[in-house]
């Protein structure tokens, strides 16, 4: 299962006189940045991917044998609400226009997002104290999506068999386009009649020129309420065509290809409420950190869908820990992560598996280390499933249990063509 997933369906317009709109269904996004500075997402080390423009993730999270349905985390990605209205498909993907101008770095306002996640503890584990509510806002952004010029290719053909595909797949596309001569026909005896009535002095001619004036003003009205009509109608018939067709299945495939490499910029700060009260507040850490994905192997694209990825991760951590036989005096330490995550996707399914070193600066004796393997599996448009499975960080390595369940909705579109 890709982290990046794009199902397209074109919304509809008048493909001959305007511009061609694909709606953007993309994404689950599980890992958000505030569950990744508690340690408490299923992956620490995220690919980067594109965000959706709204998903909510409810997850029940499993300490020693006992689940916890307590968390909580929103994503929003911000371009969705305030996109341009000359925003294109080729911009998102970070595919070369025929200009030949560059999109490498498209996806810094692209695809940021922002998350807001919440857990409550109600044990000791790791860096979460017992009894104690967690709150993190997270920020993440893309800083380069390099596709190389076999990607670049290829997926801007996708594209353009995708749009000459949908022109004949749409319904009533005949009667349309025979209504819209019709209507230009109408609308040049509109005005002809006007200029006619304008320059008449005959009060008899003037009344019969004004007579056809408005019999040519009606007919168009009904032209175009058969025009709307029938777009009316396209978009369920066109998506259930856009369900069936093979064609169009294969080209969406193209279009979900991984970029040969992507680079994410994450920021995400925590505070502490210990009893779950305000007047307890208190910092608990934050993080900046880079993600790095070579996604350079395939067993099998045409056939399996599926790839290998690499990602490498590192992270600077600002975090408040524990002062050692005191109860409720913490002290801010600086601990850098460094680790790395392989991950083998085909078709619905993808398999994980992460280390990650985390070393202090000052207190080595808190130095530790997460290995966490993952199964994500996609049930349907918007609906996934994730089981992890290992050690957590923390001196006492604790073990990692989680079983999750996403769901995202929402849907925007974007112009096809350069």
């Amino acid at each position: 299962m890709k982290y990046i997933l794009i199902l397209i369906v074109l919304l509809l317009g008048t493909f001959s006189h305007q511009a061609q709109n694909v709606e953007i269904k993309d994404l689950k996004n599980l890992n958000s940045p505030g569950f990744q500075i508690l340690d408490i997402a299923p992956s620490t080390i995220d690919r980067p991917a594109n965000p959706k423009a709204f998903a909510a993730s409810i997850m029940s999270l499993t300490n020693n044998g006992t689940a916890i349905p307590k968390n909580f985390a929103l994503e929003v990605n911000p371009y969705w609400y305030f996109k341009p209205k000359n925003a294109s498909v080729f911009q998102y993907l970070n595919i070369k226009d025929e200009a030949g101008k560059s999109n490498t770095f498209t996806g810094i306002f692209n695809k940021m997002s922002i998350s807001l996640a919440s857990v409550f503890s109600d044990s000791t584990s790791g860096s979460l104290i017992k009894n104690t509510n967690y709150i993190a806002f997270g920020l993440k952004t893309n800083l380069i999506t390099y596709r190389n010029e076999k990607q670049n290719q290829k997926l801007k053909t996708a594209l353009a068999n995708f749009s000459e595909r949908i022109v004949n797949l749409r319904p009533n596309q005949k009667e349309v386009d025979a209504l819209d001569i019709e209507l230009n026909s109408t609308d040049n005896k509109i005005r002809e009649l006007y200029k006619k009535l304008k320059n008449e002095n005959d009060d008899i001619a003037k009344d019969s020129i004004n007579l056809e004036y408005q019999n040519a003003i009606t007919n168009r009205a009904i032209i175009q309420k058969r025009i709307d009509d029938f777009e009316n109608q396209a978009p369920d018939l066109l998506e259930e065509s856009i369900k069936k067709d093979t064609l169009i299945q294969n080209y969406l495939k193209e279009l979900d290809d991984l970029p040969l490499l992507q680079v994410d910029l994450a920021f995400a700060y925590s505070e502490a409420f210990p009893d779950n009260t305000t007047k307890n507040k208190r910092f608990n850490r934050s993080g900046l950190w880079m993600n790095a994905a070579l996604n350079a192997f395939s067993i099998d694209k045409a056939e399996l869908n599926d790839n290998l990825a690499f990602i490498l991760c590192t992270r600077f951590i600002s975090d408040n820990v524990l002062e050692e036989g005191f109860s409720d005096v913490f002290k801010r330490e600086n601990a850098f992560d460094l680790g790395f995550k392989l991950e083998y996707s085909i078709k619905d399914l993808s398999i994980s598996f992460e280390y990650i070193k985390r070393d202090y600066s000052d207190r080595s004796n808190l130095n530790s280390e997460r290995k966490v393997g993952t199964v994500q599996y996609k049930i349907s448009d918007g609906l996934y499933v994730t089981v992890a499975y290992g050690t957590n960080f923390g001196i006492d390595k604790n073990l990692f249990t989680l079983f999750g369940i996403n769901y995202g909705f929402g849907k925007s579109s974007l112009n096809s063509q350069n």
